[in-house]
């Protein structure tokens, strides 16, 4: 009976190391970028910057006017006025 035990706690023992030894392989075949695409693939944007304050800002919530590019209202009404 107590062959029986030892076998079944070398079984176990060998299975948990296996699965160890699995899951540091598929760790190690990630590449470090693959964590978060598939957050960051497709939902980047270009960034632009606007004229008068030089904040960058993604290029879908900037105004354009013309070439030019602007953050808010106010800073292309200004940029009009000069």
């Amino acid at each position: 009976m107590s062959l029986l035990i030892v076998r079944l706690v070398v079984f176990v023992l060998l299975f948990w190391a296996g699965f160890r030894i699995w899951q540091f392989w598929q760790a190690k075949q990630q590449l470090p970028g693959d964590k978060y695409s598939s957050q960051t693939k497709g939902d980047s944007e270009m960034m632009v910057r606007c004229e008068k304050c030089k904040v960058h800002l993604p290029k879908g919530s900037a105004i354009k006017a013309g070439e030019q590019y602007f953050c808010c209202p106010e800073h292309q009404a200004f940029f009009k006025k000069e």
